[in-house]
C-alpha cells in the first residue's frame, strides 16, 4: 500500500548520498548540542550522539498549519501550568511517589522556588 504522502527527499538513497547525509547530520548534531555523555562507557573526553531522526516525517500541511495556529494558546497553558505552585504539587503528588525522575525534578523546582528564579527571559521548544 503506497502512502498518500511522499517523503521531502525522494527514497530509497544511494550509498554515497546516505553516508553524506549521516556524516552532515552528525556535524550539525554536535554543533547544536546533541552530544550527551555515554552511560555505559563513560569518559569525560568522549560524547555519543542523542537519537534523532535523520530524515524528516511526513505530515499533512494542513494539520501543520493548525498546530501552529494553535502553539501561542498551547504555549500560555504550558506556561501558566509552570507557574502554578499549588496545581504541580496538587497534581503530580502521586506520581513524586513512585516516579524517580518527576520526584528530582519537582524537588529542584521546589528548590528554585525557595532560593528564587534569577532568569528573567528564556525560550521554550516543544518536541511533540
Amino acid at each position: 500500500m503506497e502512502s498518500r504522502f511522499q517523503p521531502c527527499i525522494p527514497l530509497p538513497l544511494d550509498r554515497e548520498t546516505l553516508n553524506d547525509i549521516v556524516s552532515k547530520s552528525k556535524d550539525w548534531a554536535l554543533m547544536h548540542g546533541a552530544g550527551m555523555r555515554s552511560k555505559t562507557n563513560f569518559s569525560s573526553d568522549s560524547l555519543v550522539f542523542a537519537p534523532f531522526a535523520l530524515l524528516p516525517s511526513v505530515f499533512p500541511k494542513r494539520e501543520f498549519e493548525r498546530a501552529v495556529e494553535l502553539q501561542p494558546i498551547i504555549n500560555e497553558l504550558m506556561f501558566n501550568v509552570a507557574h502554578d505552585h499549588n496545581f504541580l504539587t496538587e497534581n503530580l503528588k502521586n506520581t513524586i511517589e513512585v516516579d524517580d525522575f518527576t520526584r528530582r525534578l519537582f524537588q529542584l523546582y521546589e528548590i528554585m522556588l525557595k532560593e528564587g528564579f534569577t532568569q528573567v527571559y528564556f525560550k521554550r521548544r516543544n518536541c511533540f
